[in-house]
């Protein structure tokens, strides 16, 4: 007895059983997927050898960068006594143990215009009004706030603007600080505090924070919906609410295996993984919706046990077939040297798999358990015929049209753009992220922390000609249009003819001290204590495109790598948020050449072992490979630039796009043994399975349409291209593949 008709006779005569063990098994490992967590740090796409993240951790590391939350403090004059004091109370109520370094509250210090005004107007009354009334508090007299602000002229830009109508707190946090709970606290005193002003909470940390939790909304979003447009196209297919239950049922309990899984190996999720629901939505109903078709095909098979091993041996073989294929599509995107993108891969071949297996076991025990019948029949049945007709009779004017746009679609390819906007990756109303864009363009600066390394020999640092060679650097390095800042600047300030020992005063002033560095602190300064290594920060204007931004950071590393220190002095290449989107860029197009190469191979591979045939396997691959010749038109006809969200879409698609060319090309080998001509079992190939083909093509793109639920333009992006290159590749395998089998000779 074969393994098939072993199974096919045990779910027919205990199908509830079967139902019932499965269930507990998918309740078990469903159960893991509370461990699931998101990450949206951009830093995860690069591989840990490569040079410009080894940089920025160096830098972390030597200089103790530290994360920092921002509050955004807007009001009519933050001069005002009452905003001051909002201000003086909020952050107090944040950091309620101020000596502990943040080992109770997470909160190591607080820095805001606030705070320095309290500290001048501790200090005790001078004569001429140089210090202040000995008292620390924020005072009621605007004439001495005026006097205190005069002093504290340095933090003009870093803490509060020229206008006045803006102003930062600035929390720095500990290095053990558990963010979810500071956030939350920091919300809490927000809300019952601000009333003079209006306070947003920002930074690097809170938006990514926000972006995660956006995310996992998403996730739960994204499944209902999918579920609902699914449901419309399987009753308008079907017209039976029996058939949507055992469609879906598969599929439920394929993504709840699915995360469980996740949950045990690899609980850390992305952006991406949003996607993974709506594909695994749309893809997953598929291998029901041929199994199901197939078992109501087989109408007049009265044997129940002989009716579903033809089912699973015939259309079961196909699903299979598609099923690996689409597994090894997710799967080469494994190979990738960018941690999400392999995340993105393992999860949706995982997927796939259980799909297929949640499919194979569910369908027939549903379908005989609720006694569905469909006698083979759809409302749609007597159009797709003649449609089939026509199909052959204009096979070759399809197939000119096809090459056609094919041709197109190579001219165009050299104008394919590549971009790493993290702005399209976040959700658009989100206030923590158009407020860090404000604080950027309000505060003058980038909205990503880059810097240089400077290593010198042993107090290096503080000779004149070291410190006139950092500034004429930087000097260069703003012609480039971007904002530089080093101890070369403040330096400068003291006297523009320099002398060591000034310099050696002023070093000593600086070092240990804390530097704001936009929403970042270096905790150790920006000098280190044998005065040899510093950083010169650098930072670009809000907006910029990834092709400007590359620009600028190459001009910035050529001026590096060009300038000469005395004393042994070397500058490193630029490092950062901005670098390492730079870098990622880089990557892209490499990335999905080498997974679309290895996915097309592997897929051939596996064509012509299970078709036995070398002929069938490149035939079938016929309507992939004009899609992914169309992809280019796509991307540049609707302004799509790849991404690390879109770079993911040629390897799916030969994933997906093969499964519309096997099972034509099952459907024809079925038609040939049976005895029928070359033409015929065409046109039966399409008359039969191409109408299921349609049902599939709908389903995805219906789970798929959930994603414009989702306020990310990237993914939106990337579900507009896997829409289209679905229905093309229907198209593909529907009206280009049955020229190639009309012209093969009989099997």
């Amino acid at each position: 007895m074969t393994f098939i008709k072993l199974a096919a006779k045990t779910m027919v005569n205990h199908p509830k059983t079967v139902l019932l063990v499965f269930t507990i098994i998918t309740a078990i490992i469903g159960s893991q997927m509370q461990n699931i967590y998101m990450k949206s740090d951009l830093t995860g796409y690069l591989p840990d050898d490569e040079p410009t993240l080894q940089l920025w951790r160096k830098i972390d590391q030597e200089f103790q960068i530290g994360s920092t939350i921002v509050i955004y403090v807007e009001a009519d004059d933050i001069r005002d006594p009452y905003v001051l004091k909002e201000m003086d109370r909020v952050s107090t109520k944040i950091n309620k143990y101020n000596l502990d370094k943040g080992s109770k509250d997470g909160i190591f210090s607080v820095t805001s215009i606030a705070s320095l005004i309290k500290d001048e107007n501790a200090k005790p009354n001078l004569p001429g009004g140089l210090g202040g009334t000995g008292k620390y508090e924020i005072p009621d007299d605007i004439n001495l706030i005026s006097r205190y602000i005069a002093r504290i002229q340095s933090m003009k830009g870093v803490l509060f603007t020229d206008t006045y109508k803006v102003a930062v707190i600035i929390l720095q946090l500990a290095e053990n600080a558990n963010y979810d709970q500071v956030l939350k606290n920091v919300k809490d005193v927000i809300s019952r505090e601000a009333h003079y002003s209006d306070m947003t909470i920002t930074g690097t940390i809170a938006m990514q924070h926000a972006i995660q939790d956006r995310n996992l909304q998403y996730l739960k979003i994204v499944f209902p919906i999918s579920i609902i447009f699914i449901s419309l196209v399987l009753f308008f297919f079907h017209r039976t609410i029996k058939g949507i239950v055992i469609v879906f049922l598969p599929l439920a309990y394929a993504l709840v295996l699915t995360f469980g899984i996740l949950g045990i190996l690899q609980p850390e999720l992305t952006i991406l993984s949003i996607a993974i629901v709506a594909l695994l939505m749309g893809l997953g109903v598929d291998y029901s919706i041929h199994l199901l078709n197939r078992f109501a095909e087989e109408h007049s098979v009265e044997n129940k046990i002989i009716r579903v091993e033809k089912t699973l041996k015939l259309t079961g073989k196909a699903v299979l077939l598609s099923s690996v294929t689409t597994i090894i599509g997710f799967g080469s995107l494994m190979v990738s040297t960018m941690p999400p993108i392999v995340t993105f891969g393992f999860g949706c071949a995982i997927g796939i798999l259980l799909c297929f297996i949640s499919a194979s076991i569910l369908v027939p025990c549903l379908a005989l358990t609720l006694g569905f019948e469909n006698n083979g029949e759809i409302h749609v049945w007597k159009i797709w015929k003649k449609f089939s007709s026509f199909v052959i009779e204009n096979r070759k004017r399809f197939f000119a049209i096809a090459c056609f746009f094919a041709i197109l679609s190579l001219i165009v390819l050299p104008q394919i753009k590549t971009d790493v906007n993290y702005a399209k990756m976040a959700p658009r109303d989100l206030p923590e992220v158009q407020k860090l864009l404000e604080y950027s363009e309000n505060f003058g600066r980038g909205t990503n922390f880059n810097a240089l390394l400077i290593e010198t020999e042993k107090q290096g640092l503080t000779y004149p000609e070291v410190i006139e060679a950092i500034y004429d650097m930087e000097q260069e390095m703003r012609k480039t249009g971007a904002t530089v800042y080093s101890i070369a600047d403040e330096i400068k300030k003291i006297n523009d003819i320099l002398d060591r020992s000034k310099i050696i005063e002023k070093l000593s002033d600086i070092v240990g001290i804390d530097q704001i560095i936009f929403d970042k602190v270096a905790k150790k300064g920006i000098v280190d204590e044998d005065f040899s290594k510093t950083i010169v920060l650098v930072s670009f204007p809000a907006g910029k495109s990834i092709e400007e931004t590359e620009s600028m950071v190459n001009k910035i590393n050529h001026i590096a790598s060009t300038t000469i220190l005395p004393h042994n002095g070397q500058v490193s290449r630029l490092t950062g948020q901005d670098a390492v989107n730079v870098a990622i860029n880089r990557q892209l197009m490499k990335q999905q050449t080498r997974s679309i190469i290895i996915a097309l191979l592997l897929v051939l591979a596996v064509l012509i072992v299970i078709f036995n045939s070398s002929l069938h396997g490149f035939l079938t691959m016929i309507p992939v490979i004009f899609v992914l010749i169309w992809e280019p038109g796509f991307l540049v006809v609707l302004n799509i630039p790849l991404s690390v969200v879109t770079i993911s879409i040629a390897s799916i698609m030969i994933g997906i796009g093969i499964d519309y060319g096997i099972h034509i090309t099952q459907r024809i080998r079925e038609g040939i043994d049976e005895g029928l001509s070359k033409i015929d079992s065409t046109k039966n190939a399409i008359e039969k399975t191409g109408l299921s083909l349609v049902e599939a093509a709908s389903t995805t793109t219906a789970g798929l349409l959930s994603i414009y639920f989702v306020d990310i333009p990237s993914i939106q992006q990337f579900g507009l291209v896997v829409i289209l290159m679905t229905i093309f590749s229907l198209i593909a395998a529907v009206l280009i593949l049955p020229i190639f089998y009309s012209i093969k000779p009989k099997k």
